[in-house]
């Protein structure tokens, strides 16, 4: 005897999805037979399913086959090879009755009655009632030792083409800032996951094939105020849903993980060689003081800004890191007309084994307030030593230098520094 089970045998769902693409689906099903079981067919699976990564817990398998070449005209019909079936005059209502031969490049037929062949026979085909076995849905096939069932089982497994990304609005009034994030959930699967306990995994987790999504089309759907709580999960972040949520197959689905209002923000301006204009740059903590504190998914943050009238703009947009607590945001949103910056090389000299290189940027503050201008300065491959510089410096890193420099108001800054080069490293390949 053979047991359907379907999702309507469901005990529990839940789903962990990853930003690689793909999600870990677990449930709990519960299995009841009168008679004797030799094949399990375990329906409403994952089109996408990885078939090497399925797991049963509570029922002995000893043959697994995953069927998803489903019901379609071609494989139909094949089914009937040999049997009668009628086909129906739609006009007449006149049925004629024939043995069904071959459906291979067309549908060939012998009459019950006269024995002659037909091919393609006008008219609508009509055909008995479906073969055994034959399935409607993706479904998982185990062969067990004949046995009744009144069990819980608990299956699990991972899918390709489920998806989730985060994504930030931010919006700017004077001083301080909003900031709403959302997780976007799409699911290409193949299958439907209601009322589902949904997890959302960040960080990259190595997977030996890459995950393609299909072109399909996308229903929208919006649900406000999802709670989150967010947990450690070994070299990864897991964040929670507290409430059951559905995700259908070819759905986009965005949930609201986070909402902060009136917080403090810095913005800083910064330069570096070649560029004629200063970054803008946003930046604010990640503490529980400032009204997050809570690890931040990377993601696309879009900025949105106040102007004079009252009316908002869209400023810029950039992607911000997985940001653990107590970190720094910063956000790029482009440049400023108002600060500009000419940067040259102004002398390059030998002495002996050393090169010394002197370096110009001239900073110019249309801006009405004074400014500070973070200028970075990149070294790269070179043993060095700085010899003398007009500004006061941090050294980032051995191929980083930043220079801060405050600019008044209609002013204009000029930073000059001079740095040797150890040529006889360069030629050992330090």
């Amino acid at each position: 005897m053979k047991l359907q089970s379907t999702r309507r045998q469901q005990k529990n769902l839940s789903v962990a999805a990853y930003n690689g693409g793909f999600a870990l689906v677990r449930e709990m099903r519960y299995l009841k037979s009168e008679e004797a079981i030799e094949e399990v067919q375990f329906l409403d699976v994952a089109e996408r399913v990885e078939t090497d990564s399925i797991v049963v817990k509570g029922l002995e398998i000893l043959e697994q086959n995953y069927d998803y070449d489903l019901v379609s005209k071609g494989k139909l019909l094949e089914r009937y090879i040999n049997q009668n079936v009628r086909v129906r005059n739609s006009e007449t209502g006149e049925e004629m009755e024939m043995r069904l031969l071959s459906v291979a490049e067309c549908i060939i037929g012998e009459r019950a009655d006269t024995k002659e062949i037909v091919i393609d026979p006008a008219g609508e085909l009509i055909l008995p009632a479906l073969p055994e076995g034959l399935l409607l849905k993706p479904a998982l096939v185990w062969k067990i030792e004949p046995a009744l069932l009144d069990q819980e089982i608990i299956v699990s497994y991972l899918t390709k083409s489920l998806e989730w990304h985060a994504h930030y609005t931010l919006e700017l009034r004077d001083n301080e800032l909003q900031l709403f994030g959302w997780v976007k959930i799409l699911n290409h699967s193949g299958a439907h996951y209601e009322n589902a306990q949904l997890a959302l995994v960040a960080g990259d987790v190595h997977r030996e094939e890459l995950m393609h999504n299909d072109d399909s089309p996308i229903l929208y759907s919006r649900m406000q105020s999802a709670p989150v709580e967010t947990e450690a999960l070994t070299d990864r972040f897991v964040y929670r849903i507290n409430r059951p949520v559905t995700v259908m197959n070819e759905q986009l689905k965005q949930l609201s993980f986070l909402s902060v209002t009136g917080r403090a923000f810095k913005r800083t301006y910064h330069v570096r060689a070649g560029d004629t204009h200063a970054s803008v740059e946003l930046a604010f903590p990640n503490t529980k003081e400032n009204g997050l504190g809570m690890p931040l998914p990377e993601g696309i943050v879009k900025v949105y800004e106040y102007g004079d009238s009252g009316e908002v703009f869209f400023t810029g947009e950039d992607q911000i890191v997985h940001t653990a607590t107590g970190k720094t945001v910063r956000i790029e949103i482009g440049k400023t007309l108002d600060i500009q910056s000419e940067s040259y090389e102004k002398l390059r000299e030998k002495h002996g084994v050393h090169e010394y290189i002197t370096y110009v940027y001239k900073l110019e503050n249309r801006k009405p307030d004074n400014i500070r201008i973070f200028v970075n300065h990149f070294l790269y491959g070179q043993v060095w030593e700085m010899e003398s510089s007009s500004h006061d410096y941090e050294r980032k890193n051995n191929a980083e230098l930043e220079f801060i420099v405050n600019v008044h108001s209609d002013a204009s800054e000029e930073l000059e520094f001079t740095y040797k080069v150890d040529k006889r490293a360069e030629t050992r390949g330090y």
